[in-house]
């Protein structure tokens, strides 16, 4: 949703003339502004419109404010996302439907459950007494204006303002993500005829848990990345400002970088006779491998390039992302959601792309784009040298394949999904070895998360995101964390059982495995 934002520094005590415009932003809780870089000028993402006193597009990160500056931020319209589209969970119900059946319940039938994931949040009612979900809400995590990933935000969380202690980052941070739940709540409450909430239960990773109860994360930013705190327990709403609630329950954390949200995804999905590879590639890469009361987990420092951060014309899945690509003899082929005008690549476009690029040849297994007559024939006319100031910075070769009109990819964008591939590769590889078990002994492999339940399997399987040999076992389970947490909501077994699994679950730090990093470059060549 698009905004104008008229700055008077002569009334407003939080700003000076040195305030740049996301400093503002933040502080003002303005949302919007995409900054996978978390502010450093690098990614080029965070631009704005200033209208006034000059009409142009800035970086909002760079860019000083003046008195009377006027600001457009947002897009033009609102519009619907992939992430989205995975928020009606148990049996379909939809809220539309629901609505007249569940209306003045008192507080003691009305339970809340809420998925905080680095980049979108999804919140849902529940009528306890029908074990249905009422009502839905979801939409962009607000600390995404501090980064794009976890490791960001601990950066930002980190530093302070010795002169106003309420808008250090970790403060404001907090802020974001209690307003946003608060108003999802209240929206959802007053949409279904209730008051409060008696049982909130909260899934996320232990970054995003640290900053909703406004604990210094800064300690997982260095090594033994060890938590101040791994919650799985009941907390008081009051005490950071939650409204309508009476209690509250955070799922267990395994470790620094496996969270609560892998332990409520796990406890709804994985069968404790069944052998499972359980990953959640979002903007962290976090999986587990086990069965029973045995489980070791690990997460990778992949980066949010698979979420479309840090790669040139990548965005997310939103209107104009191309989402699917694939050859049709001699020519690439693409969609995009809602049937736009093709604007750049989301997460499931990007790793099609990669595996139409090695299947043509385009790329060789190195993951250099070709060029002469090394190239395919039939495929030069796609490969393009870029003009310097359209390329992102780079030592490599200035080539690019297009995909789409006015949409491709670069060499570097390729060397940064490498990058990703390669540390969950690796990452599934020593699951493997620490569990003493291969590939062929898995009985299922199960994707999580939004981004897992909509990217092609055969095209992550080739480009070698996990073996070949398990791609039949291969299934999505949508929003598992999210469902989890309803479920925990609802049952005090499955509250229970999330505790058990966290219990015997075994974290593996991949800084310091033994041969990681040659395991890691291995992974990278396709």
């Amino acid at each position: 949703m698009q905004q104008r934002i008229t700055i008077n520094l002569n009334t407003d005590s939080k700003t000076t003339d040195k305030t740049t415009i996301l400093e503002y932003c933040r502080s003002h809780g303005i949302a919007g502004i995409e900054t996978p870089c978390g502010g450093k000028g690098t990614c080029g993402k965070c631009k704005v419109t200033v209208a006034k006193p000059y009409y142009k597009d800035v970086l909002a990160c760079q860019t000083k404010i003046c008195d009377g500056m006027e600001i457009i931020v947002g897009r033009k319209e609102s519009t619907g996302t992939k992430e989205d589209s995975m928020v009606v969970l148990t049996n379909g119900e939809n809220v539309s439907e629901k609505f007249n059946e569940h209306v003045n319940r008192n507080v003691e039938d009305t339970l809340a459950a809420c998925d905080i994931g680095t980049t979108t949040v999804v919140c849902y009612l529940i009528d306890k007494e029908t074990g249905q979900i009422i009502s839905t809400r979801s939409g962009a995590n607000p600390q995404r204006s501090f980064g794009a990933d976890v490791l960001s935000r601990i950066d930002a969380a980190a530093r302070a303002d010795d002169n106003d202690k309420a808008n250090g980052g970790l403060q404001m941070m907090q802020t974001q993500i209690v307003s946003l739940l608060n108003c999802f709540i209240s929206e959802m409450l007053t949409e279904c005829g209730r008051t409060k909430v008696s049982r909130f239960s909260v899934a996320g990773n232990t970054v995003m848990c640290h900053l909703l109860m406004g604990i210094s994360p800064e300690k997982l930013g260095k090594a033994p990345f060890m938590p101040d705190e791994y919650f799985g327990r009941v907390f008081n709403p009051l005490d950071i400002g939650l409204e309508n609630c009476q209690a509250m329950i955070i799922f267990p954390a395994v470790s620094g970088f496996v969270g609560g949200d892998i332990t409520a995804g796990m406890m709804e999905t994985v069968n404790c006779n069944e052998l499972t590879l359980y990953l959640d590639i979002g903007t962290n890469g976090e999986m587990a491998l086990g069965k029973g009361d045995r489980y070791v987990c690990c997460a990778t420092a992949a980066g949010p390039a698979f979420e479309g951060a840090q790669i040139e014309l990548g965005m997310p899945a939103s209107k104009g992302a191309v989402d699917k690509v694939w050859l049709e003899g001699r020519r690439i082929k693409y969609s995009v959601i809602g049937n736009d005008r093709p604007v750049g690549l989301c997460g499931s476009g990007l790793i099609d792309a990669l595996a139409v690029l090695l299947k043509a040849g385009i790329i060789d297994e190195n993951g250099t784009i070709l060029s002469g007559q090394e190239l395919p024939i039939l495929f030069r006319a796609y490969v393009f040298e870029v003009e310097a100031e359209e390329t992102a910075q780079s030592t490599e070769s200035s080539l690019a394949v297009h995909i789409a009109p006015g949409v491709y990819i670069t060499q570097e964008d390729i060397r940064k999904l490498q990058l990703a591939k390669g540390a969950i590769a690796a990452g599934i590889e020593v699951l493997f070895k620490e569990y003493g078990c291969m590939p062929c002994n898995i009985d299922v492999l199960t994707f999580a998360g939004g981004f897992g339940n909509y990217i092609d399997k055969a095209s992550a399987a080739a480009i070698g995101l996990f073996p070949q040999e398990l791609l039949d076992k291969a299934k999505e389970v949508g929003n598992a964390a999210g469902n989890g947490a309803v479920s925990a909501a609802l049952s005090q077994e499955a509250w229970e059982r999330a505790l058990e699994i966290s219990g015997n679950m075994r974290y593996i730090e991949l800084a310091s495995y033994p041969h990681f990093n040659e395991m890691y470059v291995e992974h990278m060549n396709f």
